[in-house]
């Protein structure tokens, strides 16, 4: 009889929750999501970074730069890279390259506008809200520079102007 008693008491007792258990597997869970997403992060940006790699390779083998001081993707008919940076003799100078081709076109720097001239610019003619980029492109056989950015209205712009003169060649307003 005694052995019976015994047996309804230890069965009445409750389990204890072991908070420290369940806080430390919901650490675990959320470590092994975190490292998840920083690997398809880096997964998704390889091949991005081997194409831009290979286009500094290019442009310093064939085009002879020595530094780069910038490079720039353009994505609108195929993929444009473009590389402004010094070469040997210490001039500035600009190189495209034309998706996976091997071709290297340079043009001198100090043809085209500069940065600072390239603002005004557009901050004088187009009033911007908040421009967004400005990469050195090629538009029809022409070195162009490609800008966008958002207007007074909140609308996306996208501007196509001559490298040189800053002359327009495509205006899209309005997106």
């Amino acid at each position: 009889m005694q052995f019976n008693e015994n047996i309804k008491i230890r069965s009445r007792r409750r389990r204890r929750v072991r908070w420290s258990k369940i806080f430390m597997l919901i650490i675990a869970f959320l470590l092994v999501i975190a490292l998840l997403l920083v690997g398809y992060a880096y997964w998704a940006m390889t091949p991005m970074s081997s194409a831009e790699s290979r286009v500094e390779h290019l442009v310093r083998s064939k085009a002879g730069f020595v530094d780069l001081d910038q490079l720039t993707v353009n994505y609108r008919q195929g993929t444009t890279y473009g590389v402004v940076g010094t070469n040997a003799k210490g001039q500035k100078r600009v190189a495209i390259v034309q998706g996976d081709s091997n071709k290297v076109k340079t043009f001198p720097r100090s043809a085209g506008m500069s940065n600072a001239a390239l603002k005004q610019l557009i901050t004088t003619k187009y009033h911007p809200k908040k421009l967004y980029e400005a990469n050195i492109s090629m538009y029809k056989g022409v070195l162009v520079w490609e800008i966008a950015y958002e207007n007074q209205k909140g609308q996306l712009n996208y501007l196509t102007l001559d490298f040189k003169t800053g002359k327009p060649y495509r205006v899209i307003n309005g997106l």
